[in-house]
């Protein structure tokens, strides 16, 4: 359910610990926070590859946790973080058999294994992040796939740790987050390449909707969160004005000058994708500052901001 602290939370941005930290989104908080001299901290696994994270304006401090709760626990006391942002997912959109254990594990038994920690230790703010694919065609709880369940359940453990210990936490459901720099194989990155390649693009029909929010705003509204503590949620990291896909293709030819051959209707949309995205309440007192032209010129550019 959501709602808004009343009273000021003893919490910051000085010292914080981060999970899923050499992720995109991760890369982009530690990179914000660490321009603001702010003391980051990152749990990564054992062997993780923290190349993606080199040329930060500052060091984080990394911790190898070996999947233990004993470990996580000496990691969180070590990291005497303010706010711990829990940004750690794994995301699939459909799972295999043989993926279920791994599911659980990481999106679920990690989770429990940070808030135990956090408990132990005594820290009190948790930044959870979910997705809209929590709410399938609902305006309440109803998942898309078995990773949006994974997530919903873990929320309901945040539940008992913030009744039972005081934890205070908030939940934010991201959307499509594109920005400069992302590595990962996503549809502005598709765009992008066919279009410099003057090759064709095969695509979904190009009257799908998308909610497309540009990073920065992202970890805008991930520090606006403890700023001005805000608590409970979940609260939508969305877009005011959606867009088409076609939409989306029409920016880019505009922002470089040059077309696109968008071959729409190829694809079929994925079953079960949520039609509209789900429209639940915007964070208090955020919005995105950075519209789609900017977003794709920025995107295009690859322009990336660290202050701010």
């Amino acid at each position: 359910m959501s709602s808004m602290s009343l009273n000021p939370l003893q919490t910051s941005t000085d010292r914080v610990l981060i999970t899923g930290g050499t992720s995109y989104l991760g890369r982009r908080l530690a990179a914000r926070l660490l321009a603001k001299g702010a003391s980051v901290h990152i749990v990564v696994r054992p062997g993780s590859d923290r190349s993606r994270l080199d040329g930060l304006p500052g060091t984080p401090v990394f911790h190898e946790h070996d999947g233990s709760s004993e470990n996580l626990i000496d990691i969180v006391a070590e990291a005497q973080p303010s706010t711990v942002f829990h940004l750690a997912t794994n995301y699939l959109r459909d799972h295999s058999p043989a993926q279920i254990s791994d599911l659980i594990a990481d999106n679920i038994l990690f989770g429990t294994q940070l808030l135990e920690a956090m408990r132990a230790t005594d820290v009190k703010r948790l930044i959870n992040l979910g997705t809209f694919f929590q709410f399938h065609n609902s305006d309440s709880y109803l998942p898309t796939n078995l990773y949006a369940a994974t997530k919903q359940a873990f929320e309901k453990i945040i539940d008992y740790y913030s009744d039972a210990h005081g934890i205070s936490s908030t939940t934010l459901i991201l959307y499509d987050v594109y920005g400069p720099g992302d590595w990962r194989a996503k549809l502005m990155g598709a765009i992008r390449d066919a279009q410099a390649a003057n090759k064709p693009l095969d695509l979904v029909a190009a009257d799908t909707i998308m909610d497309l929010v540009f990073v920065e705003d992202v970890v805008d509204a991930m520090l606006h969160t403890v700023q001005e503590n805000i608590d409970g949620g979940p609260w939508a990291i969305r877009s005011p004005l959606r867009s088409t896909l076609a939409d989306v293709i029409k920016t880019f030819e505009q922002e470089k000058g040059q077309s696109i051959t968008a071959n729409y209707g190829v694809y079929a949309v994925p079953p079960r994708t949520p039609t509209p995205p789900w429209e639940g309440p915007v964070l208090p007192g955020w919005q995105p500052q950075v519209r789609l032209a900017e977003g794709v010129r920025r995107f295009l550019s690859g322009e990336e901001q660290n202050a701010g």
